[in-house]
């Protein structure tokens, strides 16, 4: 008898194991789904970082927000409420340190950096683009020679957004997905 209930626990803990990830990867496909992409034009990086892993490090140009609000926090919470222009980029319409309930715009969670002059500068949460091992050392190279200061390149990451969830599926340079730039 007392096999039997160990059996059925060892059961029940597997079966909450497979729910919970499957309601995690539903969450993230369900994401992708909705078809709520913005693109999000991105900035130059620093090139030397030998602390990074395999994969991308991505900069935007979306960073910054001007506020006569004096009341932030280094490493506070806040949410980026964005909306897209005729050609799917991200704009910035607000910063808020609270979800605003009666919102239209989508948002973001962002970690804010610091505070000066009026200008609230923050990190949005999706600066890692991960890659095969392989790909990764070439994709950076094409990201760095695509997107440095002075250059004028039309290079975006593609992000969906639906609710608080956001998901970066590509990085596109001058038209072409970085996995195909890389792959020939």
């Amino acid at each position: 008898m007392k096999k039997t209930y160990i059996y059925l626990l060892f059961g029940l803990m597997v079966i909450a194991q497979i729910a919970a990830s499957a309601q995690i990867v539903y969450k993230y496909e369900n994401t992708i789904a909705s078809n709520n992409v913005y693109k999000f034009k991105t900035a130059p990086v620093d090139p030397n970082d030998p602390f990074r892993g395999k994969y991308v490090a991505l900069n935007f140009a979306m960073d910054s927000f001007a506020t006569d609000e004096k009341d932030w926090d280094y490493s506070e919470k806040a949410y980026a409420y964005v909306s897209k222009d005729e050609n799917g980029y991200a704009v910035l319409e607000t910063l808020s340190k609270t979800i605003l309930p009666n919102s239209k715009f989508d948002y973001v969670a962002v970690d804010i950096r610091t505070y000066y002059g009026g200008i609230v500068h923050f990190d949005l949460p999706f600066d890692t683009y991960y890659m095969k091992e392989s790909k990764a050392y070439d994709a950076e190279l094409l990201y760095r020679n695509n997107n440095r200061r002075g250059k004028q390149q039309d290079v975006y990451a593609v992000v969906h957004i639906q609710g608080d969830t956001h998901v970066l599926t590509d990085v596109v340079i001058n038209g072409m997905s970085m996995k195909d730039a890389v792959a020939k």
